[in-house]
């Protein structure tokens, strides 16, 4: 049986200048309602090192923190959707987020982020039409080992950081 899931609340402020775009929250994220909150994700330690920094954040709220701190924000291509289990591949009936919404009320974004290949895709097929520069960077789902987290990491500054 397949089960609906809804997008979290996006975690972005006026500052803000790179959207990272998920899919959906997984199971464990819906759970404890945190973005990437599966201890196997490795979006955390991707973005706490991008920065060079070294102790991940202990909170929730020292994560979101660090988001806000670092100019970035992030939120999900997908308002809504089925989905059993937490693969992006048995993702069915989706509803896009309001994105093109959210880039139009912080101006201050100027890069977008697309968290693996349904990220990717699906941000291709619902928001052809916004200007802002969209790259893929390497799924930081534990379902994705083709790329080793060094290399993910390089990827992901290059997104952020060396673009």
């Amino acid at each position: 049986m397949l089960g609906s899931i809804r997008s979290f609340e996006p975690i972005i402020d006026e500052n803000s200048k790179v959207l990272i775009l998920g899919t959906l929250p997984g199971p464990e994220s819906i759970r404890r309602r945190q973005y990437y909150a599966n201890p196997n994700n490795q979006f955390w330690e991707i973005i706490y090192n991008v920065f060079k920094e070294v102790n991940i954040g202990a909170t929730y709220e020292e994560k979101v923190c660090f988001i806000l701190k670092n100019e970035l924000a992030v939120w999900d291509v997908f308002h809504s959707a089925d989905r059993k289990g937490a693969l992006d591949a048995d993702i069915k009936n989706e509803e896009p987020n309001a994105v093109r919404e959210l880039v139009q009320t912080y101006p201050n974004l100027k890069r977008i982020l697309l968290n693996g290949r349904k990220a990717e895709k699906s941000f291709y097929k619902y928001f052809p039409d916004i200007a802002i520069k969209a790259v893929y960077v390497p799924s930081t789902s534990p379902a994705y080992a083709g790329k080793p987290i060094n290399e993910k990491i390089k990827d992901w500054e290059d997104a952020i950081i060396n673009y």
